[in-house]
């Protein structure tokens, strides 16, 4: 089944919650490979899962406010998969459900950089999130409704910044806070677009809504406290604003991007969030009732293609990335992972594993050919942070050694080919 004429897509939305036990624990320190359990919850979790349809096809999109999605750490990813799908009563194919990341620093340690994962907690809760964000996905399907599709980007500048400071002592991060007389420049890519797409039903009113930003959600890092971070404020005030609809975020390329204050407490966080929605909102007036899908970061809308053509495509690629070892040497063994891609019509979002740094989301945007493109981190796999040849050269915490350094020099470019030719694939239909 299909939407039909100016409403073309099916849409459902649904959430569930997902906050753990406090035993399920927070990451304390990576380096020392450290984790604490939670002293309590100051905002819960949830997993959000949209369902599309169009032209005969199905997709699940899901994000969760979790600190990332590592196979390991809920017993292998096609495993993982299934099972949701298995709880959602085949609601969508395992090939057609994408899993994202908010990355919240305030949510169970996901990543298997600590032995938190080998406890029963841990086991009992992920076993748990399985049928949970399958009981999402059900809802969703059970919801869907004609819906057509509006975007618009716009700019959020002063969230985020660039967090790798070249210092006298090497690239050090933003915090904390360098002695000044050891800094020699602060310079560096940020992202400051903010991506809005809203899909609404034949009355105007917003069924679900989807927000793209790129930063780190670490305003409540290392607080015992469940959160959502910043992520979740956003989506609450924007909740708020909309009676009915489900909002989504979905972070961007943000490896080596931080907002400028790190563990300075929920105040900051609610801030953030609340600002983020602002910009949401202004940039949806705009739109006037348009279809809109700029190409260039940054910019407010224009009208830029008609959606009369509401493709819907999902592809995926597989990739190897250059490996290291936990040593931080170069492994003969490549990191197996992979990326996909979802076109809506003139609209395309690219979901990358891990943490990608800011220059290879801007440089995967800037060669796309399509109206709008939304890179989108820590999605299907955790494979750690992906580095650009620039970084590998100057070294810092990214670069490791450690367990969240794990592909090597080279990584950028093999990356950049893949999104490349996953771009030509999707602009034919099929």
């Amino acid at each position: 089944m299909t939407g039909e004429g100016s409403l073309p897509f099916l849409v459902g939305a649904a959430t569930a919650e997902i906050t753990p036990l406090l035993q399920v624990g927070i990451l304390m320190s990576a380096a020392r490979r450290q984790w604490a359990p939670f002293a309590g919850v100051r905002s819960p979790l949830f997993a959000r899962a949209l369902v599309l349809a169009n032209g005969g096809r199905r997709v699940a999109l899901v994000s969760l406010d979790l600190l990332g999605i590592c196979g390991k750490a809920f017993g292998g990813r096609a495993r993982f998969k299934a099972r949701i799908v298995a709880a959602a009563h085949g609601a969508v194919r395992p090939t057609d459900l994408i899993l994202t990341a908010t990355h919240t620093h305030s949510a169970p340690e996901t990543l298997c950089l600590t032995d938190l994962c080998r406890t029963r907690p841990f086991k009992r809760w992920v076993k748990d999130l399985a049928d949970r964000i399958g009981h999402a996905v059900s809802c969703a399907a059970e919801r869907m409704e004609p819906c057509r599709l509006r975007t618009v980007s716009a700019e959020a500048p002063g969230l985020a910044i660039h967090r790798r400071i070249k210092t006298t002592r090497g690239v050090v991060l933003s915090s904390p806070e360098p002695a000044p007389e050891t800094v020699l420049s602060r310079a560096g890519a940020v992202d400051p677009a903010v991506n809005v797409a809203a899909f609404t039903r034949g009355t105007g009113e917003v069924l679900a809504l989807l927000v793209g930003a790129c930063c780190h959600p670490v305003h409540e890092m290392c607080l015992p406290f469940i959160s959502a971070d910043y992520p979740g404020e956003m989506c609450a005030e924007l909740e708020s604003r909309h009676p009915g609809a489900t909002v989504f975020f979905f972070n961007g390329a943000a490896g080596n991007i931080n907002p400028p204050t790190v563990s300075s407490g929920p105040d900051d966080a609610k801030v953030h969030g609340q600002k983020l929605a602002t910009v949401v909102e202004e940039a949806l007036a705009r739109t006037g009732g348009s279809p809109l899908g700029p190409k260039a970061r940054g910019r407010s809308s224009s009208p830029a293609q008609s959606f009369a053509e509401a493709t819907m495509v999902l592809k995926r690629r597989p990739v190897l990335l250059p490996g290291r070892t936990p040593g931080g040497r170069p492994s003969k063994l490549a990191v197996r992972t992979g990326i996909a891609g979802l076109r809506l019509g003139g609209v395309l979002l690219v979901f990358i594993p891990g943490e990608p740094f800011v220059e290879i989301g801007l440089a995967i945007r800037d060669a796309s050919p399509f109206a709008a493109t939304w890179i989108v981190g820590y999605a299907e796999d955790y494979v750690g942070y992906i580095p650009t040849r620039q970084a590998f050269d100057e070294g810092g915490y990214e670069l490791g050694p450690g367990a969240w350094a794990r592909v090597g020099r080279g990584s950028e470019a093999v990356l950049l080919r893949a999104a490349r030719a996953l771009m030509r694939s999707l602009q034919v239909k099929g």
